[in-house]
């Protein structure tokens, strides 16, 4: 560990609980979601177990990007973070919340010539060839722009005037994605509702992706509070505004009480893509099911598909239940970008860090 990345964790770890607790929330999505990232969205759960065979008990952080649909080193994150480091960014910067501010963060990181490489013409390359049915020669080397970021792109930056700026047929999890951090940062407003909704719209009107949303945010705002929360009871607290998400909870216990192994909830059950509301079921499903934040991560990773967006909200739930301490230190060191991310989170919620 480099002595910065040392000074650092040192520092954090003499801030009150509640200050550590944000800091280990966004810590522990960025390095869980950087963990997953080399098996994010392999779909074919029988590839997968041929991938992890010689480290099925240690799946993280593989040694070579398997994903079907774009290629990172080892340690990179995928989007889902990059989406929420936008948020941290804005955090780090800011005392008081601004949609506009937030908005002109999340346009810059992702505009043409960004400093993390994201192509939209590459991106457009390989869906027209695939939509096309034609050959494409492996998949995509670098970075995959989300659609939902695409989508943000063409309302807020190209002006064209609708709002919310998020799709109404994006169903994925990017806009809490890009929440948490402000969960973290604004938990204490009594807005902190409305502050929520508007943000996940900038990435998803999709009903069911806002409610989900709205709910996981809440849910790591009472983890921060109290890491003892029990997060399936929310089901009670949740049913008259978001009967919905009240009902999708209820599916979990429903697992839960058969004693169902995660791998195969995830595939028969909740579902493996990145959608709503199986994203969010499987997510807790892992933490509830986990004595760890390893253990919970692992099994997620291990039923495939759109692991990183499962592993995101456990890193999350799992920061905020097991803290800093809880968050493996060699995972911390494999993740490319953890030395930035506890900068901003430290700048964010717990003073500067030079």
């Amino acid at each position: 560990m480099s002595q910065t990345m040392r000074g650092l964790m040192d520092s954090a770890k003499k801030l009150d609980s509640v200050a550590q607790r944000k800091i280990s929330v966004v810590l522990g999505a960025a390095v869980a979601d950087a963990a997953a990232r080399p098996l994010h969205w392999v779909y074919d759960n029988a590839k997968l177990q041929s991938y992890i065979a010689n480290v099925k008990e240690t799946p993280e952080f593989l040694y070579e990007s398997k994903s079907p649909f774009y290629s990172l080193p080892t340690g990179e994150n995928s989007c889902y973070w990059d989406i929420a480091e936008a948020s941290l960014k804005f955090a780090a910067e800011n005392t008081t919340y601004s949609h506009k501010g937030l908005c002109d963060i999340l346009a810059r990181d992702f505009s043409p010539g960004n400093e993390k490489g994201y192509d939209m013409d590459a991106r457009q390359v390989y869906m027209t060839k695939r939509s096309m049915g034609q050959k494409i020669d492996g998949p995509l080397d670098g970075k995959w722009f989300q659609g939902a970021v695409i989508e943000f792109l063409n309302n807020y930056k190209e002006g064209n005037g609708r709002v919310p700026f998020g799709g109404p047929k994006i169903k994925e999890t990017d806009g809490f994605c890009l929440n948490l951090p402000l969960v973290c940062k604004f938990a204490d407003e009594k807005n902190m509702d409305k502050i929520s909704n508007e943000v996940i719209q900038t990435l998803s009107s999709y009903p069911t992706s806002v409610s989900h949303g709205m709910v996981a945010s809440e849910i790591i705002r009472k983890l921060i509070q109290d890491p003892t929360y029990n997060i399936l009871s929310i089901k009670d607290e949740i049913k008259s505004k978001y009967p919905d998400v009240s009902k999708s909870i209820a599916g979990i216990e429903n697992v839960v009480s058969e004693k169902m192994d995660h791998v195969k909830a995830v595939i028969y059950v909740f579902g493996s893509p990145c959608y709503n509301p199986g994203s969010f079921q499987g997510a807790i499903h892992a933490v509830v099911t986990s004595n760890s934040y390893e253990e919970a991560v692992r099994k997620t990773i291990r039923a495939g598909g759109c692991n990183c967006s499962r592993s995101f909200f456990i890193g999350a739930m799992c920061g905020a239940k097991f803290g800093l301490e809880g968050i493996p230190m060699d995972w911390i060191e494999k993740t490319i970008h953890a030395e930035s991310v506890l900068k901003l989170a430290m700048k964010a919620y717990g003073g500067n860090a030079d």
